[in-house]
């Protein structure tokens, strides 16, 4: 079970401030490219699982492709509980498959996290895209947190929302939300997740 904490800012300007007051530098940035994949029915959806295929480039290093299986997404008042497997994929198969989702069953043979999609909720009739986002990710180390800063670009605009990942997030959040107000930045929760973002064209 992953649990995050996941706050809304609502500018540019206002990331570039929360950056600044982080140290204003990352130690990792990562360009992401996240492409959702579903049964021609949408067989994944209706079980409450999200399928994504993850390419990410970093600087100075090969870029890198992760496949992704996540189901029973909850969020409440800024924190999200999503259960969450993932696993490596090789690149240049993973390329293949976000131009050919038909690719996946024959891709899951050798792949242990695409067989289990597979095998999980079988789509009979193949596979078809759902969508696809870019997102550009800045890591900070800030007291005992790594915090993401994300700026998510849709066809609708740009998000931007900053995550860390916690065991007490209560207690992330409340230190997380003093930051911000010490530094007069104005805040508020993630009301959607990027990929509920993507399918009904919001921003929230």
């Amino acid at each position: 079970m992953e649990i995050e904490i996941k706050i809304r800012l609502a500018s540019e300007e206002h990331t570039a401030t929360l950056e600044k007051a982080l140290g204003g530098v990352s130690f990792s940035t990562e360009d992401q490219d996240n492409v959702f994949f579903d049964g021609v029915h949408k067989e994944l959806i209706k079980n409450q699982l999200v399928f994504r295929i993850r390419l990410i480039e970093k600087s100075g290093k090969e870029p890198v492709a992760i496949v992704a299986l996540k189901g029973n997404a909850v969020l409440v008042d800024g924190i999200a509980h999503v259960e969450e497997e993932e696993e490596a994929i090789d690149i240049e198969l993973a390329r293949r498959i976000i131009e050919n989702p038909d690719l996946i069953p024959e891709a899951a043979k050798s792949h242990l996290l695409l067989k289990k999609i597979v095998d999980r909720v079988p789509c009979s009739e193949g596979y078809t895209h759902m969508g696809r986002f870019k997102n550009v990710r800045h890591k900070y180390r800030w007291q005992e947190y790594v915090v993401e800063i994300d700026r998510t670009l849709y066809p609708q605009g740009t998000a931007y929302e900053v995550e860390i990942e916690s065991t007490d997030p209560e207690k992330a959040k409340a230190r997380l939300t003093a930051l911000l107000q010490e530094h007069n930045i104005p805040f508020g929760n993630s009301q959607r997740n990027k990929f509920e973002n993507m399918l009904l064209g919001t921003l929230l």
